[in-house]
Order: structure tokens, then sequence, then C-alpha cells
């Protein structure tokens, strides 16, 4: 039993198929049908800058965000996600964060948390509207000030800080969350390395799958271009958390979830019943837009 009380078992998925092609690594979570991905990650890009060092967490970075100019893309009244994906996000995206995240974290009592890129908040309200004793401090971020006056307007304990350089102490929380920002941020690997500095133990994503067809097709658009989204493979989405100085992976779960598009009001129910199909569906999962991610990791020697 993991210490956050969620267990995530290492067994293989059988008879479900894996992908030939990729020849992944196959686990199942409580929560989950639970893809692990290959112990072979890809590297980051040489050129790309970390101020990581052994000795201690990163250093101040200019604010992460691509150059986004957020205060015109996120709304107080509407989140980006909505805006992309209409009325399926209030009835069936949001409920499946808040199920991923009591899947994840519901067995504990009195958790502190940190959210990264929290946006208008509504991923943070919704989470904390279940919270049944699990959550003692819930910590909502943006990295720009609207969005972290937007935050505390809701009554959210809301801090500004840049995912490439949280502004708290090592291990100040039960565990960072971030709900569709690793996609955005210049360096994920640097948010990688602050999110398990910041935590103990545990971290909890969704991202953007690189695997799926329309999702890159979609990041070539003009709105998702201005919002600076770039997915990535499991593979990488790994890498970025692997070989991190003073710490040790010890679990990554990995599995594609979520295919939402804007529809008319008439096909919103199909639309539900579809996304609650596909994931279940060998190979066209894989083309789901999003990936949930758990990462369960050590401090070694002279980091704790």
């Amino acid at each position: 039993m993991h210490p956050f009380g969620a267990s995530i078992k290492r067994v293989a998925l059988s008879p479900e198929p894996t992908m030939d092609m990729i020849k992944p690594k196959v686990y199942r979570s409580k929560h989950s049908t639970g893809y692990i991905m290959s112990n072979q990650p890809d590297t980051e890009p040489k050129n790309a800058p970390c101020n990581a060092t052994d000795s201690g967490p990163v250093q101040p970075l200019p604010q992460a965000g691509g150059g986004v100019a957020w205060e015109g893309i996120h709304d107080q009244d509407a989140s980006w996600r909505k805006k992309l994906i209409g009325e399926i996000s209030d009835v069936f995206v949001l409920p499946r964060y808040v199920r991923l995240f009591y899947d994840t974290f519901g067995a504990g009592k009195d958790q502190d948390f940190v959210e990264i890129g929290s946006g208008n908040g509504e991923n943070s309200k919704a989470v904390l509207a279940a919270n049944k004793g699990q959550i003692k401090r819930y910590v909502a971020t943006e990295v720009f000030d609207d969005g972290v006056a937007w935050l505390r307007k809701q009554g959210l304990d809301a801090q500004k800080a840049s995912a490439e350089a949280l502004p708290f102490e090592d291990s100040s929380f039960t565990a960072a969350i971030s709900f569709d920002v690793m996609h955005h941020v210049d360096h994920p690997r640097i948010m990688a390395l602050e999110m398990m500095r910041v935590g103990r133990g545990r971290a909890l994503l969704t991202e953007s799958n690189g695997m799926s067809i329309p999702r890159k097709l979609l990041e070539l658009t003009a709105s998702r271009r201005a919002a600076g989204e770039r997915s990535y493979s499991p593979w990488q989405y790994r890498s970025f958390f692997e070989n991190q100085p003073g710490y040790t992976i010890t679990n990554f779960v990995l599995y594609p979830f979520l295919f939402p598009f804007k529809c008319p009001a008439f096909l919103l129910h199909a639309l539900v019943l579809f996304n609650k199909t596909i994931e279940y569906i060998p190979f066209l999962r894989w083309q789901c837009s999003s990936v949930a991610i758990v990462v369960d990791y050590e401090r070694t020697t002279g980091n704790t």
C-alpha cells in the first residue's frame, strides 16, 4: 500500500492487446486501465536549459508560459478548456478530473496540495466541493496577476507562481498536481523537478496526448498555437521526471482518456457516451486527446 493509501499495482494487462508498434510495458492502477510506458524514454533536447543542480532546487526563472498572453486566453467566467470544447467540459470532463483526483488521493486525510496553473479556478472549486476530509489545505496558483485575483475573488487560497520556479519550500505539500499545464510551459523537465521538489512522494497530472493524431492536428490551429500548446509522447512525459538530481522514480502510470469536442446540445449525451467508451477500446484509446499521469518517487540520500 502506498503511503497515500492508493495502491498502484504493477501487473500486466491481459488479455487486452498492446500496440506492437510501440511495445509499451503495461500496468494496472486502482483507478484506471493504467498503461505505463517504455523504460527507454526520449532524452531532453540538448539545448533545453535547466538550472537544476545536485545541491538544491532550481533557482528562480522568468515566468513560465511560453510567452503566452494568458490574460487574453483565460477568462474569469469561462476556462480555456470550456472555450475550446463547450458544454462537455462541465458535464463530463470536469467531473472526470475530480474522480481522477480522488481515485489518486481519496484514501488519505488532512492532506496538503498545490495546483499548478489553476486558470479561472473551476478545477480547484470542483475538487474542493467533493472534499470529505481528504484535503486540509489546497493552494491554487497562476502565473499572471489577473488570474491570481480571479482565484482569490472566489475564496481560494491563491498565489502567483511559475510552474518552473514554484515559490514553496521543499516537501511543502502532500503532492503537486496540475490539470493540462505542462504542455504549455517552455521547459517541462524543470516543471517536473519542481513538482517533485515541493511534494512528498507523488505527483498527478493530466496532459495532452502526443500520440493522438487529432490532437496533433489541432495544435496547428491558430488558437492552440496562441496558447503555446505542445503535446508529448508517453516516453517524453516519463523522461521529464526520470534522472532528476536527488530523485528516483518508483512508479510511473500513464493512460489515455477523454476525447471531447464542441457539439450541438442534442448530441451531447452521445458524445459523453463516446468518451466513456473509447478509453477502453484497444488502439483507438490512444487517439484520446489527453493522458492521466501518476508519478511516485523517492528522494535519494542527501535530498530528504
